[in-house]
C-alpha cells in the first residue's frame, strides 16, 4: 500500500521525519477498532531509539538562519497573495477575472501556511507550484495581473528554505552516528511491518480507515522521495560542473 520508499538514500533525520509523521497518523485514528495498538507500538519505539541516539531537539534543528529563510518565504507569499486578492477589486474586468481565478487558489484550505510547521508548509508550497506550473489558465491568470515577478521570487525562496533545511539537516544528524544508524533500520523494520499489517487487514475487513492512513503516510513518503530526488539532481549537477571546469 505504501510507495515505494528509498531508504538506502534517506538520512537519519528523514528517518525521523518518516517515523513521526507515521506515528501522528496513526494516533488520529482509533486504535482499538482497527487493531493499531502493535503496529503503532513498534512504530513509537523505533522512533525513540532514533530520537535517543540523534539528540536533535526543535531548536536545535530551527536555526536563526533556517528561520530567516522561513520568513523569507511567508513574506513572498504574502506579497502574492495580497497582489491576487487585490486584484480581484481592480476596475479593469479583464484583470479581474484573471485575479478571482487566483483567489479560489489562495485562499484554499491547505494554503493556510501561517499556523504550519516547516515541512507541512513545505509540501503545501511544493502542491502549490505544481498546480500552478501543470494548469495553463493559471499560469496565465499570474501574467495577467502582473505577478509574474512575485511567483517567481516565491518559488525562489521556497528553494532557498529546502536547501538550507537540507544543509542544517545534514549538518546535525549525519555526524558518524552507528547507533544512529541501528535505530534507523529500526525504523525501516516498523515501517515495512505497517505497510504489510495495512494491507492485510484491509482486505481482510475492507475498512477505508485503512487505505486512508495508507494514503497520509503516501504524502510523507512523497515528501521524503522528492527530497532525495532534489539532493541527488543537485549532486549530479555539482558533479558535471566540477568536471566541466576541470576540463576547461
Amino acid at each position: 500500500m505504501f510507495y515505494s520508499i528509498k531508504f538506502h538514500k534517506m538520512h537519519l533525520a528523514e528517518y525521523l521525519l518518516l517515523g513521526s509523521k507515521a506515528s501522528n497518523i496513526l494516533g488520529k485514528y482509533d486504535e482499538t477498532e482497527l487493531q493499531l495498538v502493535k503496529p503503532k507500538t513498534k512504530v513509537t519505539a523505533a522512533l525513540n531509539k532514533l530520537e535517543d541516539n540523534l539528540k536533535i531537539s526543535p531548536s536545535s534543528m530551527r536555526t536563526s538562519e533556517l528561520a530567516a529563510k522561513d520568513l523569507r518565504r511567508d513574506n513572498g507569499w504574502k506579497c502574492f497573495m495580497y497582489l491576487v486578492i487585490s486584484q480581484s477589486y481592480n476596475e479593469d474586468a479583464t484583470i479581474r477575472t484573471h485575479a478571482e481565478k487566483l483567489v479560489t487558489v489562495v485562499r484554499s484550505p491547505e494554503m493556510r501556511i501561517y499556523d504550519m510547521g516547516y515541512q507541512d508548509q513545505t509540501v503545501s508550497m511544493i502542491n502549490f507550484f505544481n498546480k500552478v506550473d501543470s494548469n495553463e489558465e493559471l499560469k496565465a491568470a499570474i501574467t495577467g495581473i502582473g505577478a509574474d515577478n512575485h511567483y517567481t521570487f516565491l518559488k525562489t525562496s521556497q528553494q532557498d528554505f529546502i536547501a538550507k533545511e537540507e544543509e542544517k539537516n545534514k549538518e546535525e544528524a549525519e555526524k558518524p552516528n552507528a547507533e544512529g544508524a541501528k535505530a534507523a533500520k529500526e525504523v525501516r523494520k516498523a515501517i515495512e511491518s505497517l505497510d504489510q499489517f495495512l494491507s492485510v487487514m484491509k482486505d481482510m475487513t475492507e475498512k477505508v480507515e485503512y487505505e486512508n492512513i495508507a494514503a497520509e503516510i503516501n504524502e510523507v513518503i512523497k515528501d521524503i522521495n522528492s527530497r532525495i530526488a532534489s539532493r541527488e539532481t543537485r549532486r549530479e549537477n555539482a558533479k558535471e560542473e566540477e568536471e566541466t571546469t576541470l576540463q576547461e
